[in-house]
This record gives C-alpha cells, sequence and structure tokens, in this order.
C-alpha cells in the first residue's frame, strides 16, 4: 500500500487514511495540491472551512 507525506506535520501515512487537500487559489499561483493525514485536518483545517 502506498504511503503519503503529511504536509502538516510531516508524518508518513498509508493513502487511504489521509485527506487531499485541493485549494485554488486566485493567484499567479495556481493551485496547491496536498495531503494531510486525518488528525492535521480535523485539528488545523477542517474549522477553517466550517
Amino acid at each position: 500500500m502506498s504511503s503519503e507525506t503529511c504536509a502538516v506535520c510531516g508524518g508518513q501515512f498509508p493513502f487511504d487514511s489521509t485527506v487531499h487537500l485541493l485549494v485554488h487559489t486566485n493567484s499567479e499561483e495556481g493551485a496547491f495540491d496536498y495531503y494531510v493525514c486525518r488528525s492535521c485536518y480535523e485539528e488545523e483545517l477542517a474549522p477553517l472551512v466550517a
């Protein structure tokens, strides 16, 4: 099974226990495409979009 590196904490996690984070910016930078572990998502990112 493949693993992904969490963009927040840097840990290695199985693909099926990560959240795919795709943020489209309104700038020349375009889109940010990351994977984050569920723990970091729930603690750090979910409150931002709630």
